[in-house]
C-alpha cells in the first residue's frame, strides 16, 4: 500500500510534489507546536529545547550510522559554518519554544513567519544580494504587521519579543543554509545542528529540570519524531517544487495553529494576529513570487548566451 502511494507521488509533476510534501510538514509542524505547548504545563521551554534537541539527534542517528563519514553522513567540508549556523539555529529554537510555551500558538507562529522578510537585508549584507526598492517596500510594509502583531500600543511582552528574536535568528540561520548546502547533504545539516544544540541548551535546561515520566518521555519522543520528519518534508519540499508556486501552503500553518489554539487550547484567534499575519503572509509571498521571477529572467539570459 506504501509503495503504491510513493508511486503515485513519484508520478505528480514536481510542483504537485513539491505541494505534497510542503503540506504534510505543515501538520508535522503543528503536531510539534501542540505537544511542545502541552508540555509547557509541566517544563519549562528551556527543557523543552533540549529534549527536542537530544531526542531529535537520536531519531536520526540510524541514518547517519549507516552513510557513515562519506557525504551526507557526519562529514563536512565547511565545520566552522556549520557550528555558527548550529548556534544561531540553537538559539532561534529555544526563543521559538519559549514563545509556543507562553503566548497563543497561532502568534507565535504568525510572528514566526516573519522570518523571510528579515533574511532580506541579511542577503544584502552578508550574500552581497542586490535588493531593489519594490522588494524594499515589500519588506517594510511586511515590518509593519510585525509591530502591529507585537501590539501598536506598546505594551510588548516576553514572549513576543521572544518570537520576534526566533524570527531574526531564523533568518541567519537560513543565509548559512544557503552557503553550507552548496558542500553537505541536508541530513548532516541536521546533525551538526542538533550536536551544537545540545552543549548550548543543556545548562539552562538543567536550571529549570523537571525529570518527566514514562508518559512525558513519549509525548517528548513524538515531538522530536514530528519535528525530524517536518524538517525532512520541509526540505524536500523545496528541493522539488518551485518556491513561488508552493510557498503558499506553509501558511496553512497559521490556520491549523488556531484551530489547535481554539480546540485544545481554548483560544479564540485575534483580530491583532489576523491584521498582522496577513501584512506579513502577503509581504512575503510577494517577494517569493518577485525573487521567482527574477531568477527566471536571468536563467533565460544565461540560456541564451
Amino acid at each position: 500500500m506504501l509503495d503504491r502511494i510513493i508511486d503515485f507521488i513519484s508520478g505528480l509533476s514536481n510542483n504537485l510534489q513539491g505541494a505534497f510534501w510542503l503540506f504534510m510538514s505543515v501538520f508535522a509542524f503543528t503536531t510539534m507546536a501542540a505537544l511542545a505547548k502541552y508540555l509547557g504545563n509541566d517544563f519549562h521551554a528551556f527543557q523543552i529545547s533540549f529534549f527536542r534537541a537530544s531526542f531529535s539527534l537520536i531519531v536520526i542517528l540510524p541514518f547517519l550510522i549507516k552513510a557513515g563519514l562519506s557525504q551526507g553522513g557526519i562529514n563536512t567540508k565547511v565545520p566552522l559554518l556549520q557550528i555558527a549556523r548550529g548556534t544561531i539555529s540553537a538559539l532561534g529554537i529555544m526563543m521559538g519554544f519559549y514563545a509556543i510555551v507562553n503566548m497563543p500558538l497561532a502568534d507565535a507562529q504568525a510572528i514566526r513567519f516573519s522570518s523571510s522578510l528579515f533574511v532580506v537585508p541579511l542577503a544584502a549584507i552578508f550574500l552581497n544580494e542586490k535588493v531593489g526598492l519594490k522588494r524594499t517596500i515589500a519588506a517594510l510594509i511586511g515590518f509593519l504587521g510585525v509591530i502591529i502583531m507585537l501590539n501598536p500600543s506598546g505594551n510588548y511582552n516576553v514572549a513576543a519579543i521572544s518570537a520576534l528574536g526566533a524570527a531574526i535568528a531564523f533568518a541567519g540561520a537560513a543565509i548559512f543554509v544557503k552557503v553550507v548546502s552548496k558542500y553537505d547533504q541536508p541530513i548532516t545539516l541536521m546533525f551538526y545542528s542538533n550536536v551544537v544544540s545540545i552543549p548550548i541548551m543543556i545548562i539552562p535546561a538543567i536550571l529549570v529540570w523537571v525529570t518527566p515520566n514514562f508518559d512525558q518521555l513519549i509525548l517528548i519522543l513524538i515531538m522530536a519524531v514530528c519535528a525530524s520528519i517536518a524538517h525532512n518534508f520541509f526540505i524536500r519540499a523545496y528541493a522539488i517544487g518551485e518556491a513561488s508556486v508552493i510557498a503558499p501552503i506553509d501558511y496553512v500553518r497559521l490556520l491549523a495553529s488556531a484551530a489547535v489554539d481554539f480546540l485544545i487550547f481554548g483560544i479564540i484567534f485575534g483580530i491583532n494576529t489576523l491584521i498582522g499575519s496577513s501584512i506579513i503572509i502577503l509581504s512575503t509571498l510577494y517577494i517569493v513570487r518577485r525573487e521567482a521571477k527574477i531568477q527566471k529572467s536571468k536563467k533565460q539570459e544565461f540560456e541564451q548566451i
